[in-house]
């Protein structure tokens, strides 16, 4: 599919003198903000979106200023210093500059009415994005108005025309519009954290013209409108993608990006990690995409298991002891090597909690204090009630490496007597269906890989572990104790009590086998870089990927 703007792609190796060009080996499906998660989606949306907040970039990504977000379309980080945010803690007000403009056919700036619209995007129920289960817990008003939105849908042919009808009708309590240029989001308890939520880029505003589309669908990314340095001028995600200059987009009302070059083009190549080095070491591209390119100090959990615990294909799934036999079964050091091949610039380590190092909440693990399990893992397998073995039905992203990996894991637990059936699945159908979402196929799963990178890296506690206990989502683990425990931790307003009250949840979910942690990886700087860049800054927020909102090269204008 190619949008009505689209120009002249370049022919691949052809160089060009102010095109920045990428080369990745994974597609990327969604540019929507209510449906992009990846941190190749969230690299994209950072040249075509702009946030209430965003983090400015920095040449080491370590340094303090590169973890705390800035003003981006606000003016300033709502603050008690700016009267932002109210003595309770509880009540943010952003005033919106006033020259952000939407590159809509019409040019015209960007509202507070367009904010209160993203958030109310965000609580759709169509692509039940994988960053809700931060808001629904922190603003007032999101978790209901997510239950009323589902259910508006549930059980009827999903239009962009329902959606729109139950937004237009229906005001989240939380999140409100003063006038044109100061909104005002309420929280249901204090929350350190939520300027980074601010700057996730599922919180961007969203456009009018997008209630005539369902989120994350073919015919809304024909019409993307753009609010950054770049606009969407060809979308073929499996191809080619090429952003242009945004003619509405103005640089004295950005603090955080720039638009230095004439297009910026992404390109899929279907080769393995050699030879994309190889290629942009030959100038055929300037930097890879996907791909981190400098250290940051958390690792990212990459991958791990994660269990249909509401709906599964196999009933035995719900069981805690077929679960442990499965985590006991895996050989993490197999899976390093195979990692290690598929993915030379990151450094992999196995995995036994799941909070990775480097994030508040981490677990030192020492595997070989635990106690030994009792007998062989078939032979739990029998004692779990299952003599005769089992079938299980596994989904997977379909990329090389986590195929790999799947059938690595698939073949240790055929030692156990557990047959597992792989189906691999296109990056959006696989997040669609851990999420839940109304718009996910009928595909029947039990077990899933799947990984996470935290999306802000300081005061992080909660982001690898409130996806895990949501209750909207098949994978989402709760029990009453547990439930005590997640309230215990959003509430607490000292950090370090949050930090002890998030390890509670962790030790709970690793007792049940909720997850099964197989590797952490943490970035490097080993990525390759063509000859032409002269700056490539990894962000943090990114998971190490680069900040192109600020990359340099030699010819540069």
């Amino acid at each position: 599919m190619t949008q009505a703007r689209s120009t002249a792609i370049s022919a691949p190796g052809a160089r060009q003198r102010n095109i920045l060009r990428l080369l990745g080996t994974a597609a990327v499906h969604q540019a929507d903000p209510a449906a992009a998660w990846s941190p190749a989606e969230r690299q994209l949306l950072r040249l075509t979106t702009r946030q209430l907040v965003s983090y400015p970039g920095a040449a080491d990504p370590t340094d303090w200023r590169a973890l705390g977000p800035v003003g981006d379309l606000a003016v300033d980080v709502p603050s008690t210093y700016n009267a932002g945010l109210g003595a309770s803690h509880r009540s943010y007000v952003a005033h919106l500059r006033p020259d952000v403009w939407w590159d809509s056919p019409q040019p015209r700036r960007i509202t507070a009415h367009d904010v209160v619209r993203g958030f109310k995007r965000l609580a759709n129920p169509v692509t039940r994005h994988p960053a809700l289960p931060y808001f629904r817990s922190t603003i007032r008003g999101m978790d209901r108005y997510c239950d009323e939105y589902a259910a508006v849908v549930a059980g009827r042919p999903v239009t962009a025309a329902l959606l729109a009808a139950f937004a237009n009708a229906h005001d989240l309590p939380g999140v409100f519009a003063l006038d044109d240029e100061t909104v005002v989001i309420e929280l249901l308890r204090p929350a350190l954290d939520f300027p980074d939520m601010l700057a996730l880029s599922c919180a961007s505003p969203a456009p009018a013209e997008y209630d005539a589309y369902l989120p994350g669908s073919t015919e809304l990314h024909a019409h993307l409108v753009a609010s950054g340095p770049y606009r969407v001028a060809t979308w073929q995600p499996r191809d080619t993608i090429r952003l242009e200059p945004n003619p509405t987009w103005r640089p004295e009302s950005d603090p955080v990006r720039h638009q230095r070059f004439d297009a910026v083009e992404f390109r899929v190549s279907g080769d393995g990690p050699r030879r994309l080095a190889d290629q942009i070491s030959a100038d055929v591209a300037d930097l890879p995409w996907g791909v981190p390119v400098g250290e940051v100090s958390g690792y990212r959990a990459d991958p791990f298991l994660v269990f249909n615990l509401r709906d599964p294909a196999n009933p035995a799934m719900t069981t805690a002891a077929v679960r442990q036999v499965i985590d006991e079964a895996i050989d993490r050091s197999a899976l390093a090597r195979i990692a290690r091949v598929g993915d030379p610039w990151s450094a992999v380590r196995e995995a036994y909690t799941v909070v990775p190092p480097g994030n508040d909440g981490h677990l030192p693990s020492d595997p070989a204090a635990d106690p030994p399990a009792h007998g062989a893992p078939r032979e739990r397998l029998t004692a779990a009630g299952h003599p005769n073995g089992l079938l299980l039905t596994a989904v997977c992203p379909d990329r090389t490496e986590e195929l790999a990996l799947a059938r690595a894991w698939a073949a240790d637990l055929a030692t156990a007597g557990i047959e597992v059936r792989l189906v691999a699945l296109d990056e959006a159908t696989h997040r669609a269906l851990l999420t839940g979402a109304a718009g996910a196929p009928a595909q029947r799963w039990d077990v899933s890989t799947t990984s996470w990178t935290a999306p802000w890296g300081y005061g992080n506690a909660r982001v690898f572990l409130q996806p895990l206990v949501d209750g909207a989502r098949p994978n989402g683990h709760r029990d009453e104790e547990l439930d005590r425990m997640v309230e215990q931790a959003v509430d607490a307003a000292d950090p370090r009590e949050a930090v002890a009250c998030w390890q509670q949840v962790q030790r709970r979910l690793l007792a049940d086998a909720a997850v099964v942690p197989l590797l952490f990886r943490r970035p490097t700087d080993a990525a390759p870089r063509g000859p032409r860049v002269r700056r490539a800054d990894a962000l943090p927020s990114l998971g190490g990927l680069a900040d192109l909102g600020d990359v340099r090269l030699g010819n540069e204008r």
